[in-house]
């Protein structure tokens, strides 16, 4: 067993699923092309074992991935994705060696179902991965931002009841500040 790959940073996650997915990939299309045509079972009882072997290895570096904060729940939920997979394929390739095809072609919408859920887990781990900000404006800058905001809005309305328009113009231009502060622009 590997040990575990820590990461706080998450460019060493994401190198490690990288990693995980190189391996497992080829893996999954074989064994999902295996179970798309069930009477042909038979054919590809030899292959079976390796492919399962290969689930295997990846539900290993799997649980062996410490995920970053924020990511722990669907990256348990691919690596027992990845686990059902592999017990399904055993399932699949023990039934076809003690009971023949027919019982081992009952359990194919089972065995594609978990197949199916490895790749549903992943893209779940992706799309949670996205929808994460990039960069989050900071604390400072978001206040610094806001009190621009009100002392300018208090400057045009206070400038355009006074007639006086410096006071408004200037009140525009600290509305404009913070609208350039909370986008982060320079």
């Amino acid at each position: 067993m590997r040990p575990a790959v820590r990461t706080d940073a998450p460019q060493g996650y994401t190198t490690a699923l990288g990693d995980l997915w190189l391996g497992l990939g080829p893996t999954l299309v074989a064994l999902e092309r295996i179970a798309a045509l069930p009477q042909h079972l038979d054919e590809a009882a030899d292959e079976l074992p390796a492919l399962q072997h290969g689930l295997h290895t990846a539900v290993e570096v799997a649980f062996g991935i410490e995920p970053p904060e924020g990511a722990e729940e669907a990256h348990a939920t691919l690596a027992l994705a990845i686990a059902e997979a592999r017990d399904a394929t055993a399932e699949v390739a023990d039934t076809l060696a003690v009971e023949g095809i027919d019982a081992a072609s009952l359990l194919s919408w089972e065995w594609r179902g978990a197949l199916f859920g490895v790749r549903l887990a992943r893209r779940a781990l992706v799309a949670q991965a996205a929808a994460e900000p990039a960069e989050e404006v900071g604390t400072p800058i978001a206040l610094v931002s806001l009190a621009f905001l009100l002392f300018g809005v208090a400057a045009v309305l206070g400038g355009a009841l006074a007639h006086a328009w410096p006071f408004w113009l200037g009140g525009l231009a600290f509305v404009a500040a913070s609208l350039v502060l909370s986008r982060g622009r320079p």
